[in-house]
């Protein structure tokens, strides 16, 4: 096989991948497309509504604009193998890494236009779909690719750390002086930094990193398997550990040393501990506890789809443990028990964040009758909807 058509023999095998699976979770993505565009398209129009006349909204659509940039990844398809077979014929792959920044141009410039379409209620000062709009942002695309290239070279946290600060402050300062309509300054900073980047630390002739690539390349799948994940089981799917101290210190303290809350202790531990379920969980709290302060008069809408969003996305946590687990003199019955009772405890404490996110200004009386449907609602998913979809097996 010609060294040429890797690059193409790749996208296609992962294009029909990526096809097989959404084929199977096609009517689950439409549906949750369909409700998370309601929600959000209600609860943007309201921020719009809410936000003040003398704040300066170019200052938000800028911040928004440079993190989509900043979370720009470029997709190489390399894989570990290829330190072996590939790295041999690095030179010769210059036009395979030229298609990966290509594709990664592209699929940009698709992200961008659909951010710069939802920001563009926040740009008063100037046109957002424009000519000169467009030749700016294809600028700033091809130096954003460029910068995320050089990356690899990067051999310390602190050199990619600052790496990244001079990447915002770039972007956010150009985007925001593009947005106030300061087009000559924009553009002349644009030129200026394209010539420093493209010219002056150009690392044309330095050997790839392959170990980085390799791993963003994992990264960047590990994202599309964890989204697949949330409809079905994606069986090579790798998790990522960290150990949180003092969530484990206070997990020792706080459950009782007996023979009954092994699984509660076990549970608890691999939930503080996968990365997967963990941020999940603290990404839905997040979004959670800001609608809440930000809408307290309605926010209590969202909780109900949000605390049952988070229980359901936990439920595959009872399969992540050992088998050797299996050996402990504990019933099945306990076992399920132990869960649920994470599961409660999980939501309850989700339920108390978003709650205290919009106390003060709510009545005491429709403060109480909220918590109260909302403890309703975690009591009918833990024993009667989750009940069903624990595990069950002979005793």
């Amino acid at each position: 096989m010609e060294i040429n058509s890797v690059w193409d023999r790749r996208l296609r095998e992962f294009y029909v991948e990526i096809v097989k699976y959404f084929s199977l979770i096609a009517m689950g993505v439409f549906y949750s497309f369909i409700i998370f565009v309601s929600v959000f398209l209600y609860y943007y129009v309201k921020f719009l509504q809410w936000l003040p006349p003398f704040l300066p909204t170019e200052m938000i659509a800028s911040l928004v604009i440079t993190f989509t940039f900043l979370m720009t990844s470029i997709r190489t398809f390399v894989k570990k193998a290829d330190v072996i077979f590939l790295m041999p014929a690095e030179t010769a792959l210059s036009s395979y890494f030229k298609k990966s920044m290509f594709y990664s141009t592209f699929m940009d410039v698709i992200k961008l236009l659909i951010m710069l379409i939802i920001i563009s209620p926040l740009v008063k000062q100037t046109e957002i779909i424009s000519i000169t709009v467009l030749i700016t942002f294809s600028g700033l695309i091809l130096l954003n690719i460029h910068l995320t290239w050089i990356e690899q070279w990067m051999t310390t946290k602190l050199h990619k750390l600052i790496h990244k600060v001079i990447r915002f402050l770039i972007f956010y300062t150009i985007i925001y002086l593009m947005f106030t309509g300061l087009w000559v300054i924009a553009g002349t900073l644009l030129i200026i930094n394209s010539f420093i980047w493209f010219y002056v630390f150009n690392k044309k002739g330095t050997g790839l990193n392959w170990d980085y690539l390799i791993s963003q390349e994992e990264k960047s799948l590990l994202k599309i398997y964890k989204f697949i994940n949330l409809y079905i089981d994606v069986p090579h799917l790798q998790h990522s550990f960290k150990r949180r101290r003092f969530l484990g210190w206070l997990i020792k303290n706080v459950i009782t040393y007996k023979q009954s809350s092994s699984y509660t202790y076990l549970f608890s531990h691999l939930f503080i501990r996968y990365n997967e379920f963990y941020y999940l969980y603290a990404r839905l709290t997040l979004i959670g506890i800001s609608i809440h302060f930000f809408f307290p008069a309605n926010g209590w809408i969202i909780a109900f789809p949000l605390l049952f969003l988070s229980g359901y996305q936990l439920l595959p946590l009872q399969y992540s443990i050992n088998n050797s687990s299996r050996i402990y003199p504990v019933s099945i019955k306990a076992l399920k028990q132990s869960f649920q009772k994470l599961l409660m405890n999980l939501l309850i404490v989700q339920l108390l964040f978003f709650n205290l996110a919009s106390f003060s200004p709510n009545p005491l009386i429709k403060v109480v009758v909220i918590i109260f449907s909302e403890l309703l609602v975690i009591y009918w998913f833990v024993y009667f909807f989750a009940s069903k979809r624990i595990m069950r097996q002979p005793e």
